[in-house]
């Protein structure tokens, strides 16, 4: 929704004139008690100074910017892509690492293979952040042969103030491996002291790792090694900064056979080796070494059992599992390892929906039971929250120049700035969700 009217542009600048003149109670009851989208909630902060403040204050904070959204990077075309429910929004990646490896409070964490380039980006402003990792910290290099090698990322987003930290785990040096933290508070890159798990020889060359979960102060990992069937649960402790693990040998093992994805305060771990053919598409539960854990527990099963409501006289479908620590989720199904489907879970209505066809939908990177020479997961999802840390120089991306202008110069659509919207030809029903309750 893009707020527009017809006539004259003099017609047009008097009706902006009018609507920046509304009483700000008024303004603040019309975009937060109507059940807006969050893709129209970007769009309006786009209207003026004003509308911008009362979207990102405290009156819509804590109502507004707590729906999940679901994130798709398409790094072939520099692009990314988010939905709520209803619409697809487009965001032109202008900055060069352009792979997704972290996420949390609402930030996209971005690097390029063997790069000590790391952006941090909020989509709500549009704005980056670019830091560079020293090549040498301590008298110590962080890089061999000008090249950064790591094993995982783990971003951790304060919701208030906006202040991150960024872990690296695992950085390779000469003799060892090592890890590195940065403090967004200070402004600085440090060595931690506590030794980075030492795994066996064949793990350290043939390791895959999917993004990290942050659950009560601590950021784990899953790895696994899939030619030798090892799999570990690695954890990082905060506040103490030191690593912990967990090993557990498997019989047999596929990419996703094993989903990790924080839930309802939870690490929760989902079997993903179903096939149509078992018959029990609701009965998987992950029942390994990992439940030792206190903090993890095997996902829901009444949550997994729903998705078989999308598909008529089918058991169901397989799929990979997006939260963001709520109690949303996103199911991306990659039906006959060719048409690209997305569906939500929307935990305040008990409603599961297919989301619009997505606008990437015939040239996705996604495929299901393979194994990348590079693994890069394009997919996550946040809590989209307004804002950032004006102590660092965040950058506001040029995306004006690169929107193509289908509507014509005069539009609304045109002179909205750094977005397109696509609503796509999937579940129309989607558009025609219930109300929230205020």
């Amino acid at each position: 929704m893009v707020c527009s009217c017809n006539g004259t542009r003099n017609g047009r600048e008097s009706t902006w004139r009018s609507m920046e003149t509304l009483p700000i109670e008024i303004l603040i009851k019309v975009l937060r008690d109507h059940g807006l989208p969050v893709s129209t909630l970007v769009e309006c902060r786009l209207v003026c100074k004003n509308w911008m403040g009362i979207v990102d204050g405290p009156a819509l904070r804590n109502k507004i910017w707590n729906k999940t959204v679901i994130v798709y990077d398409a790094s072939t075309d520099d692009k990314a892509y988010f939905c709520c429910s209803d619409q697809w929004i487009t965001r032109h990646i202008t900055f060069a690492s352009n792979l997704l490896v972290a996420a949390d409070g609402g930030f996209l964490c971005f690097n390029k293979n063997l790069s000590t380039e790391f952006v941090l980006y909020n989509p709500v402003p549009d704005k980056f952040l670019t830091l560079n990792v020293p090549h040498e910290i301590d008298a110590i290099p962080t890089v061999i042969n000008g090249m950064m090698k790591y094993m995982v990322v783990g971003l951790v987003v304060d919701p208030y103030t906006k202040h991150f930290t960024l872990l690296l785990g695992g950085v390779l040096l000469p003799d060892k491996r090592r890890s590195l933290i940065y403090d967004s508070e200070t402004d600085t890159w440090s060595w931690v002291t506590h030794p980075f798990p030492p795994f066996n020889y064949r793990m350290e060359y043939n390791w895959r790792s999917v993004k990290g979960v942050e659950c009560d102060g601590y950021l784990h990992w899953l790895v696994w090694d899939p030619r030798y069937l090892m799999k570990a649960l690695l954890m990082f402790d905060l506040e103490e900064e030191k690593w912990y693990v967990l090993l557990e040998k498997v019989e047999m093992d596929k990419p996703g056979s094993l989903q990790m994805a924080a839930y309802e305060g939870y690490v929760c771990l989902l079997a993903m080796d179903w096939l149509p053919l078992d018959g029990e598409f609701d009965r998987r539960s992950y029942r390994g070494a990992f439940l030792q854990n206190p903090r993890v527990r095997a996902m829901d099963r009444a949550l997994i059992g729903k998705t078989r409501d999308l598909w008529v006289g089918e058991e169901g479908r397989p799929f990979h599992l997006y939260t963001a620590g709520d109690s949303d989720a996103f199911f991306v199904f990659d039906e006959g390892y060719d048409d690209l489907e997305v569906a939500k879970y929307w935990a305040q209505f008990d409603l599961m929906f297919l989301l619009p066809d997505p606008p990437f939908r015939e040239d996705h990177e996604f495929r299901f039971w393979r194994i990348p020479q590079e693994p890069h997961d394009p997919w996550c999802a946040i809590i989209p929250t307004p804002g950032v840390n004006a102590e660092l120089e965040w950058v506001t991306q040029p995306q004006g120049e690169l929107l193509e202008d289908p509507w014509g110069e005069d539009s609304p659509e045109a002179q909205g700035g750094g977005e397109e919207v696509q609503e796509g030809p999937g579940n129309e029903e989607a558009v025609a969700l219930p109300r929230e309750q205020t």
